[in-house]
């Protein structure tokens, strides 16, 4: 459907060009109606693909153990820091640093060999606004849409209800991993970063402090939308 999109959109601008052109060479009033049919059917198409790629998307959904400061290597954070990346200071903030949306470009820096990917939050984190966050975290997911029975929206925060695998899973995980912080990743950017305090056995995690309740309506319908059938 992108492709189409994108198509269309190509098809559009050079009906547009050539619009003037035909109108002066069509004299039959059956073949401008037509045109102009065809016209109404492209802005159709490019509507409805729209509203598809922006309501009810799938997306790739993940919750990964994040790296703090201490454990990068000193030569990695030097590199980084020649790259642009602000690093944090406080070596046991779960950020790694702070970058500006122009430099999302280094987020393709590769860190594979130290089993780290580096991913930005969806949110500003400055009083300014003009700071995303950049995390280190571990590629390999704790839990994944795979783990998920269904996600529901409760005012600004998300609830992610796991199937029964998923939740001995995440039961096992978080008995484990006390202290530690892990990050909600969905396409690529991180939506919270909380802390484990305890083992949950309940099966539910969640994602809290959203902007609106817009926002966690969207979020929840896309998790379930991306649920395996």
């Amino acid at each position: 459907m992108k492709f189409m999109s994108i198509l269309l959109m190509n098809i559009l601008k050079n009906l547009k060009t050539i619009n003037n052109k035909i109108m002066k060479t069509i004299n039959s009033k059956a073949m401008k109606a037509l045109f102009l049919v065809c016209m109404l059917f492209l802005f159709f198409l490019i509507s409805c693909d729209y509203q598809t790629n922006t309501n009810g998307q799938k997306v790739v959904f993940g919750i990964h153990l994040v790296a703090n400061v201490s454990e990068i290597p000193a030569v990695i954070i030097d590199s980084l820091k020649s790259k642009g990346i602000q690093i944090e200071r406080n070596q046991q903030q779960p950020f790694l640093g702070y970058i500006t949306k122009a430099d999302s470009m280094l987020l393709r820096y590769d860190l594979s060999e130290q089993n780290i990917k580096l991913v930005k939050t969806i949110y500003l984190v400055d009083k300014e606004q003009k700071y995303y966050a950049i995390v280190g975290i571990r590629p390999n997911t704790i839990i994944n849409i795979a783990s998920v029975k269904k996600a529901k929206a409760n005012g600004n925060n998300v609830e992610i209800y796991f199937n029964s695998k998923g939740a001995k899973d995440w039961a096992d995980f978080t008995k484990q991993n006390i202290g530690k912080s892990i990050a909600f990743v969905i396409d690529n950017q991180i939506y919270a970063i909380p802390v484990i305090t305890g083992e949950i056995k309940h099966g539910i995690a969640m994602i809290t402090g959203l902007n609106n309740e817009s926002i966690s309506k969207n979020i929840s319908e896309s998790l379930n939308l991306s649920i395996p059938k």
